[in-house]
């Protein structure tokens, strides 16, 4: 991660002083440029050439380079097929300004041409030259001035490795910060690695301590997994436990009858084999709810599987009408969908046994609580009497033996509810009958 950081940071500063310097340099010789042409134009307009065929005129251009001798700063005029002397400035020192051929450099539509030639003291010379009719007889002559370009590229040279010295401590900074950063930042992850070796080693059961409010979360979620697992693994062996117990009763009494010496009663052998196989299917469906629950997330959605197990309710009682109501927006059933059909399913089918005509199923939100929501199942049949209710919630209990069922349903309904922390009560229901409301887990709204 640090090597990383600082190759991205050496390219990206790499860049960005190529940048600089490559931006500052057309700026300059643009700029360059103007003033040799501004200065271009004011050496034209000081001279004029005389009757007798000599320039005439004091040029001022400003700048007191053109009086210092050797200072790479230079102007030339002479008349074009004359032998008047040519006039030059101070610091050309009597010397010539010398350039390319016309071949190899000819002139502009403006008759004017640009070259890089050496000059009196070995430095660069840049020259703007140009051809003028300034003579009452059309006389033409032809002006020359030059820029000191060694001292141009000087200045751009020393900007440039102030920029890069200046980046290079800028970039050092940088990677510094970046790798002090990341060494810091790793601490608490590191942290974190060694609490949950400790765990595995079976020294810790959670990430202790406080860290970071960056990671506190990620902490938290993995403790609520950890406690999670633990419970998980806690609860199957639960499971495990009650189930070889429950087995015992069955196990024995086909023991007693095989060591009797007399032939088997079949009857109870095929009574204590479905008893057997109720409390393997039992423990194995408690089992799979603990593993679910707590775990890995879940998201049922509740109109969908409540609508579709109305409409089997409704093919299998046509003599019955089951209404359905359902909000804007219903939540989602933060759970597996088989537990979720299971648990309407046992609820729908009870109340399509014992109503008269009409069942009602409504889901809402719970109030004061935006963690979950709640279904209630109503009919107009006979209801259950307040005592009774909560006999009727325990495992295998029947009110009335006329009904055909095991009396596992409501049961079946408790504890897998219960399994995922939400809750069953039955009351009276407006419609005459029963009410069963289950208040049940949502799921979280997807970000």
């Amino acid at each position: 991660m640090i090597a990383l950081s600082t190759v991205w940071t050496v390219l990206a500063v790499a860049l960005l002083g190529w940048l600089l310097v490559t931006q500052y340099r057309l700026n300059a010789e643009r700029g360059f440029a103007d003033l040799q042409q501004a200065q271009l134009f004011s050496l034209i307009a000081a001279f004029r050439i005389a009757d007798d065929g000599t320039l005439t005129g004091t040029p001022n251009l400003g700048d007191r380079s053109f009086r210092e001798a050797a200072s790479g700063w230079y102007w030339q005029v002479a008349v074009v097929g004359s032998d008047a002397p040519a006039r030059q400035s101070v610091s050309l020192g009597g010397q010539f300004l010398t350039g390319p051929s016309l071949a190899e450099v000819p002139y502009d539509e403006q008759f004017t041409r640009t070259f890089e030639t050496e000059g009196p003291a070995g430095n660069r010379l840049r020259v703007l030259e140009a051809e003028v009719q300034i003579g009452p007889a059309g006389e033409i002559a032809f002006f020359q001035l030059a820029g000191n370009q060694s001292e141009f590229d000087a200045a751009i040279a020393a900007l440039g490795q102030n920029i890069a010295l200046l980046l290079t401590l800028f970039g050092a900074g940088l990677v510094a910060i970046n790798g002090a950063i990341i060494v810091f930042g790793m601490r608490p992850l590191n942290r974190v690695r060694e609490a949950l070796r400790a765990i595995h080693a079976g020294e810790e059961h959670a990430l202790a301590g406080r860290y970071p409010d960056e990671i506190q979360p990620m902490v938290d979620e993995m403790n609520m997994l950890i406690d999670n697992n633990r419970r998980v693994v806690e609860r199957a062996r639960t499971q495990v436990g009650n189930l070889a117990h429950s087995l015992k009763t069955p196990v024995s009494v086909l023991k007693n009858e095989a060591d009797r010496g007399e032939p088997v009663d079949p009857r109870l052998v095929a009574d204590q084999a479905d008893a057997m196989k109720a409390q393997v299917e039992h423990y194995l469906h408690r089992a799979r709810i603990a593993a679910q629950t707590g775990g890995t997330a879940f998201r049922t959605d509740i109109a969908e599987t409540l609508g579709r197990l109305v409409k089997v309710m409704r093919k299998l009682n046509p003599d019955k009408s089951i209404a359905l109501e359902l909000p804007a927006a219903p939540p989602a059933f933060a759970g597996e969908k088989e537990d979720f059909e299971e648990i309407c399913g046992n609820l729908l089918e009870n109340a399509c046994k014992w109503a008269d005509e009409r069942i009602r199923v409504g889901l809402t939100n719970t109030p004061g609580d935006d963690r979950s929501f709640t279904i209630s199942v109503d009919d107009d049949g006979p209801g259950i009497a307040a005592g009774q209710r909560t006999q009727a919630l325990r495992r295998g209990q029947r009110l009335d033996e006329t009904k055909p069922g095991t009396g596992l349903g409501l049961s079946i309904v408790v504890e897998t509810v219960e399994a995922y922390k939400g809750h069953v009560s039955l009351g009276e229901s407006e419609m005459g009958g029963l009410r069963v409301t289950l208040i049940l887990p949502r799921a979280r709204t997807a970000p």
